[in-house]
């Protein structure tokens, strides 16, 4: 003779109301939601790195960006890339706020090394003002139109654009040997503050 199945238990609605609330709150994390391999596929995104998990999966994507292009062709040299992502981490900085562009970056504890948010956004302005106060006003006015917007609006504009906008060049290889005369000028700038911390700490 077969077992008679005993009747399932209702669920608590409480508890019904702590998965859905549970669920709620992941769909607003951005780091739940995960790649779009679709939207990845694209020929627009053929300048995207992808970067796969054990799995095969894509973890991680980034679009290649002006720097990143002149560095993979042998048109700028390592140091210059750095300081100018060495600037563009400031310049975010700069930009982020408790529950701004940086609230999605991963920290410690949630904090910044002790200091506020303000105290940090501070630092971040009086080292970007220092560095691009050095490498020149033309050099800081092109890195600026660069990397401001992109980090800050999340507005990138096509590159050549902006140089023709800012220094009215508009010959193709002209372009680039300002592009790279800027970031070099940056990378000089660098150079100098960390000389000059070296010899004061």
């Amino acid at each position: 003779m077969a077992r008679k199945r005993g009747r399932a238990r209702p669920t608590d609605p409480l508890e019904i109301a702590r998965r859905r609330a549970a669920e709620r709150q992941k769909a607003r994390e951005p780091a739940a939601w995960g790649l779009d391999v679709v939207a990845l596929a694209l020929p627009a995104n053929a300048d995207v790195e992808r970067r796969a998990d054990l799995a095969g999966r894509v973890a991680r994507a980034r679009r290649a960006d002006v720097f990143d292009l002149l560095l993979a062709r042998g048109r700028l040299g390592q140091g210059a890339h750095d300081a100018v992502r060495r600037l563009q981490d400031d310049v975010a900085l700069l930009h982020r706020g408790p529950a701004g562009v940086g609230a999605y970056a991963p920290r410690v504890d949630q904090s910044f090394g002790g200091e506020s948010v303000g105290d940090a956004r501070l630092r971040a302005g009086e080292r970007v003002h220092a560095v691009l106060g050095l490498a020149g006003p033309a050099s800081a006015r092109l890195l600026q139109a660069l990397c401001e917007p992109a980090l800050a609006l999340g507005q990138a504009g096509y590159w050549r654009e902006i140089v023709v906008r800012e220094t009215g060049e508009r010959l193709a290889d002209a372009q680039g040997a300002i592009l790279r005369a800027a970031c070099e000028n940056l990378a000089g700038a660098y150079a100098l503050i960390d000389r000059t911390r070296r010899r004061t700490a």
